[in-house]
């Protein structure tokens, strides 16, 4: 029997990853653990980026209390470029940026009052309806490209704080989910 030619089976170059693969409950608990870990850590970032976005957005808000900085170059002189009381909508997207603060910083502000209930931001689409008057009154008025522009910056910023905090939120929802599909199986 020695003739006989011995069988070795073929190696293939990729190993398949077996997606059908049971883990147990300590596999399981370690691969979301690590997940949340990970999570956590793009989450900061992101939060760090938004609050670094809000900042900025807001100091160039202030430093441009009372003209628009877009129109430095603007030579137009037959019109007035400015909308009606640049002032008051300066004020308005202020507050629009600190209710948008209130999303990172709710707890901080009511254990520094020293409130019972923390306060909580207005609404996204109460707050692109107040974003949107500048803007919209600039267009009426047949403004400059770049005072519609401007004006729009607090749309913008709110679309961004609303877009990283819903992606913030459907990834901690995920891992919750993750970790509500935990399944018992014993011996694996």
């Amino acid at each position: 029997m020695d003739t006989l030619r011995r069988r070795i089976p073929s190696k293939r170059e990729e190993e398949e990853v077996d997606e059908n693969v049971i883990l147990d409950e300590q596999q399981q608990e370690a691969l979301i653990e690590g997940l949340r870990k990970d999570n956590e850590v793009v989450n900061r970032r992101y939060a760090a980026a938004l609050k670094a976005i809000l900042s900025l957005s807001c100091i160039l808000q202030i430093s441009a209390f009372n003209r628009n900085p877009l129109l430095v170059n603007y030579t137009n002189t037959e019109k007035d470029p400015s909308i009606p009381l640049p002032a008051v909508f300066t004020l308005l997207s202020l507050f629009i940026h600190l209710n948008l603060a209130l999303f990172f910083y709710s707890d901080a502000i009511r254990i520094g009052l020293q409130l019972s209930e923390s306060l909580t931001p207005l609404s996204y689409q109460l707050l692109y309806s107040l974003s949107a008057v500048a803007p919209t009154l600039s267009l009426f008025l047949r403004k400059p490209w770049q005072t519609t522009a401007w004006w729009s910056i607090t749309l913008v910023v709110i679309f961004v704080v609303q877009a990283v905090m819903d992606a913030i939120q459907q990834s901690i929802q995920g891992i919750a989910d993750l970790d509500n599909m935990k399944y018992v199986a014993p011996g694996a």
